[in-house]
């Protein structure tokens, strides 16, 4: 049993089209086609049928793909084993950041893999909703990935997950406003004012619906915006009240705005890590990830959020 085969069989699994599964693999799709049909010559059993104008996995395929992730997970790891005896280390990490985590996390953990010689780490920006973290992991090693359903929204989906904060989230008042004189604030002090919020499927917005929920009422989106910094500048400016992530929010406080903690609301949002099985076995990105841990203990001890929060 060839072992490429059987990673086509998995890249296939998951991105769904031969097409994109060709262009992962930078080969054409008439070649995965017949790297396909060998592998089930090989088995004896049909791996993938057609479906309408592409192909779609089999029972069969599908539990061929998880076996090959399976495959692919030992192989990193007896990787890793030599690593550990080879000068040679991994030379280049592909990480995927959404912007407040890249604001929280990369300029120090930029420092900290200087640590690694030899290592080229690039960062890029992605900021989808919460159901498109996991598949962002098939084109990058690490995945930074935020949601307000807790960690396990993304254990469910095949990948390694590596917790790394818990973040509030506060209400964000404009200064003057009648509410900035409340240590905390209900969903009933809050849900009649209009509100600076994310557009429908970002992680926040499940939060402005418990509001809702809890106060038995609805309330007004005068604006959705997917950028943080501009629903600051536009509670700064007065037009409403917005929901901001403690961390990457309290340091700006005073510039127009102040935070408030919701009470009675499970108003967080969880940060982690996503890695394929695969990759998070490889010697160098499991020190890569260990350097996020650090960062994002670093982040919650900082001492200057704590004098920010007390001067609020």
């Amino acid at each position: 049993m060839d072992f490429k085969r059987l990673r086509i069989l998995r890249e296939l699994a998951d991105r769904g089209t031969v097409g994109a599964t060709a262009d992962a693999l930078r080969v054409t799709p008439s070649a995965v086609s017949q790297q396909l049909k060998t592998l089930q010559e090989e088995l004896g059993v049909v791996l993938v049928e057609k479906s309408g104008r592409g192909v779609r996995l089999t029972e069969a395929g599908l539990a061929m793909a998880g076996a090959a992730a399976e495959v692919a997970t030992a192989m990193a790891r007896a990787e890793a084993t030599i690593d550990t005896y080879r000068l040679g280390w991994q030379t280049r990490i592909k990480a995927a950041f959404f912007p407040s985590a890249a604001e929280m996390f990369l300029p120090g953990l930029l420092h900290r893999v200087k640590e690694i010689e030899g290592l080229r780490f690039e960062a890029h920006f992605e900021d989808p909703g919460v159901a498109g973290f996991a598949a962002l992991a098939a084109d990058y090693d690490i995945v930074l990935a935020h949601s307000v359903d807790g960690p396990e929204v993304f254990a469910r989906q095949g990948l390694q997950v590596i917790p790394l904060l818990d973040e509030p989230l506060d209400v964000a008042v404009p200064a003057g406003h009648a509410l900035a004189g409340k240590a905390t604030l209900s969903a009933e002090d809050v849900v009649g004012f209009p509100w600076m919020g994310v557009p429908d499927g970002f992680p926040f917005d499940t939060v402005l619906r418990q509001i809702e929920t809890q106060a038995d009422s609805p309330a007004l989106r005068a604006q959705l915006f997917p950028d943080l910094r501009v629903l600051e500048a536009l509670v700064s400016a007065g037009h409403g009240l917005s929901l901001l992530p403690r961390y990457t929010a309290l340091k700006n406080q005073g510039r127009g705005f102040v935070l408030r903690p919701l009470r009675g609301v499970k108003a967080s949002r969880s940060i982690v890590a996503l890695a394929r099985p695969e990759a998070a076995a490889r010697t160098t990105i499991r020190e890569v990830l260990a350097m996020l841990k650090a960062e994002a203990q670093a982040v919650a001890e900082a001492p200057e959020l704590r004098d920010a929060a007390h001067s609020g």
